[in-house]
């Protein structure tokens, strides 16, 4: 119905009501889309489309409950959440020692003591290229990531720090090592970013040499 039949059927004073909301909220509404456009436009240039180190994707924060089923080693896990749904998070800001080196399995074990068949709460910031989620993950208030570099049983992961808690990170791995806690009364522990480089490099010479033993044997067949 237009306006002029309106005043027709509802006379002159239901009409000018009519006028008068038209002139009040219409305007009111297009200033509030406004302003939710904008907002969304800013917060999506906000929000980077990838996020440095380990190939991560930002995939925006978000949070949720889930009980631990599984400990791989001092900073991947794997949890269920309320649908059974399943999990793999990698602890965020930290780098522990790999199983197979020096305290690696003692990192491995305090881990488990601590969020191994409990209810944890997961902060996730991103996804690697592995598809873990990179998350600081919690237990009764406890923040687990900054408990790990504190008691010794991990690094502070200098090269992914935000800088934001990098001085905080540091921080408690200086106070870990200048205590000796954990892996630091060991006199040269050696970082797990470096072992994992050391390991590939040897396992790739192992392949090297297992590939030119092959063809000599393919070549003595002959």
């Amino acid at each position: 119905m237009n306006i002029f039949n309106f005043k027709k059927k509802y006379g002159n004073s239901a009409s000018d009501s009519l006028m008068n909301f038209h002139a009040c909220f219409f305007p009111k509404v297009f200033t509030c889309l406004a302003a939710v456009s904008a907002v969304s436009f800013f917060l999506m240039l906000s929000t980077p489309a990838e996020a440095g180190g380990h190939g991560r994707k930002a995939t925006g924060h978000y949070s949720y409950m889930c009980k631990v089923i599984r400990v791989h080693d001092g900073d991947t896990f794997r949890c269920l959440d309320g649908k059974k749904k399943e999990h793999k998070i990698r602890l965020i800001n930290i780098d522990a020692p790999e199983k197979a080196q020096q305290y690696g399995k003692e990192a491995t074990s305090y881990l488990k003591s601590r969020i191994l068949k409990k209810n944890v709460t997961v902060q996730v910031s991103s996804k690697d290229k592995y598809r873990r989620e990179l998350a600081v993950i919690f237990v009764n208030g406890t923040d687990i990531n900054r408990e790990m570099v504190a008691t010794g049983n991990a690094w502070a992961f200098r090269k992914y720090l935000p800088e934001h808690n990098r001085k905080e990170y540091i921080n408690l791995e200086s106070g870990a090592r200048s205590a000796k806690r954990g892996l630091w009364k060991y006199p040269n522990p050696v970082e797990p970013a470096e072992y994992r480089k050391a390991h590939r490099s040897s396992q790739d010479t192992a392949k090297r040499h297992a590939g030119g033993t092959n063809k000599k044997k393919k070549k003595s067949h002959r």
